[in-house]
């Protein structure tokens, strides 16, 4: 069976699937047990992906030649699919962020064009918490210059992952943390704000 309490967001998900493409997914998810249907709508179809208990969709654009996987958001703590889907951004050159949460570290990814351009890995210990330089998050890079919607989108998971921790310090009264988390936020905003100008 899968391992639990990994949940697996993707964000700003956009891939292009021809129909050898497609058929090649819809094969494996067969050969892992799926069961499959789809749903159709004005402007959208829906694979829905079947497994066990699991129920899991996701919408497709309709296009002359292809089908385009796109969503501004989908979650799921499907590992498989997941694994499906992230195979999907690198082999058909899609553009979307993959952000893992469970219990250790949260992770992203980024992808353009079927490439990783950004990887990030904000760590939930203690000890990342209270590093000398402020910062839980750690930038792994090719090098290149990073488009603002890439450093826009990593800035507002950033800005997600401080609120919770606000909140987690807000509940157990830790005034130490809340101010801690609260300048960080503000740090944030401010990058945010900064970014917004080059959109």
């Amino acid at each position: 069976m899968q391992e639990a309490d990994i949940l697996i967001e993707f964000k700003e998900i956009s891939i292009n699937l021809s129909k050898p493409a497609l058929h090649r997914f819809i094969k494996q998810m067969i050969r892992d047990h799926y069961h499959l249907h789809w749903r159709y709508d004005a402007s959208t179809i829906y694979l829905m992906l079947q497994l066990d208990d699991e129920m899991n969709e996701l919408p497709f654009e309709r296009n002359k030649d292809f089908l385009t996987l796109r969503a501004n958001k989908l979650c799921m703590d499907d590992q498989i699919l997941a694994e499906a889907v992230e195979q999907l951004l690198r082999t058909e050159k899609g553009d979307g962020i993959v952000k893992r949460m469970g219990r250790g570290p949260i992770s992203m990814t980024s992808y353009q064009s079927g490439d990783i351009e950004l990887m990030i890995e904000i760590d939930r210990s203690e000890k990342g918490m209270t590093n000398k330089h402020g910062s839980m998050t750690r930038y792994k890079d090719s090098g290149e210059t990073l488009r603002p919607e890439t450093i826009y989108n990593v800035t507002m998971m950033e800005i997600d992952y401080a609120l919770m921790e606000l909140f987690e310090a807000l509940e157990l009264k830790d005034k130490e943390k809340i101010a801690l988390q609260k300048q960080r936020l503000k740090k944030l905003v401010s990058k945010r704000k900064e970014v917004e100008q080059l959109l």
